[in-house]
């Protein structure tokens, strides 16, 4: 039953989406549109349909890798854009436009670096990767990229600066069929291997020493999983810029949706239906300003940051 009111409310969301514009179609039009093909419609098949498929993609990717992180260092907390991998990224992707180069490129090898100097810092002899000194180090680590990015904004010049805003803030604006494909391209492979893990996490959750007495060898498991993981994350804000909060957010929603332990296939879910939120809301509340879909999934987001420590706080657990 549950299953099938979720199914309706993507059929729903999305056709609202497709929908939904400066020029609102109804649904004869939609359908129709739909039906017309590509070479009819370029409204539909052109301009929306991509950037849908982009959003619900690009969601669905950061909401899998929080819920990755999450579940791998046992912290709600810990998600690309908490423990420096998305301002990794955007150092990346700044520099990467400052000097001429591709935002995409610059995105990806930034939020690779990041990660791989975070599991560099964390990973002890006695211990392996330490999940708490991991999301120290990484919070550490994005503080230290995000002043960087700050520097190197306020050294651009002015045309450059503005490039760099714009991109920072985290938009599905004029995304088309090639980035729809490379999000899609990006997501399906590693989607399916990291929810092909979801018993690897089940046990990690449990403790490390239980885990070990299962059989799970976390000295392989966990540094496959969080760089599977960061090299997602870093792939999708590469294709839509940083969208706050989706990745920490879909996590504990989708464990609200099943029966509390990991559920990646949900937080798959509820980071698509996040941003695809975000981005029609982008669309209907402020059109003629195309205001950043990464402004709306802040405004979402950072209520539910408040929510989720001031529980840990009443429960003893920060």
């Amino acid at each position: 039953m549950r299953a099938a009111a979720l199914f309706v409310a993507f059929l729903a969301l999305t056709s609202l989406s497709l929908a939904a514009g400066r020029n609102w179609l109804t649904p004869i039009a939609l359908w129709q549109g739909l039906a017309a093909g590509p070479a009819e419609d370029f409204l539909i098949w052109g301009l929306r349909l991509p950037r849908v498929i982009c959003a619900l993609t690009v969601g669905a990717g950061l909401g899998l890798s929080g819920a990755v992180f999450q579940s791998l260092l046992r912290n709600p907390l810990a998600s690309p854009d908490v423990i420096g991998i998305t301002q990794g990224a955007a150092f990346g992707a700044v520099a990467s436009l400052l000097v001429g180069g591709a935002a995409m490129a610059g995105a990806w090898g930034g939020g690779l670096l990041a990660m791989c100097m975070i599991l560099s810092l964390a990973l002890t002899r006695q211990q392996g990767i330490e999940p708490r000194r991991l999301v120290l180090y990484g919070i550490a680590t994005g503080i230290t990229a995000s002043a960087g990015l700050n520097i190197l904004i306020t050294r651009a010049g002015d045309a450059a600066a503005g490039q760099a805003m714009a991109w920072l803030a985290g938009s599905l604006n004029g995304r088309g069929w090639p980035d729809a494909a490379i999000a899609f391209a990006l997501f399906l492979p590693i989607g399916v291997g990291l929810t092909a893990a979801s018993r690897v996490l089940d046990r990690i959750e449990l403790g490390d020493d239980l885990a070990r007495a299962l059989g799970t060898r976390l000295a392989l498991w966990r540094p496959l999983l969080i760089l599977a993981a960061a090299f997602l994350a870093a792939g999708m804000v590469a294709v839509a810029g940083p969208l706050a909060f989706v990745a920490f957010a879909a996590g504990p929603i989708a464990r609200g949706l099943g029966r509390g332990g990991p559920n990646l296939p949900g937080a798959a879910f509820a980071g698509a239906m996040l941003v695809l939120l975000a981005d029609l809301a982008a669309r209907v509340l402020a059109p003629s300003a195309l205001l950043p879909a990464g402004l709306y999934t802040a405004v979402l987001g950072a209520p539910w940051l408040i929510w989720v420590v001031t529980r840990r706080i009443s429960h003893g657990q920060l």
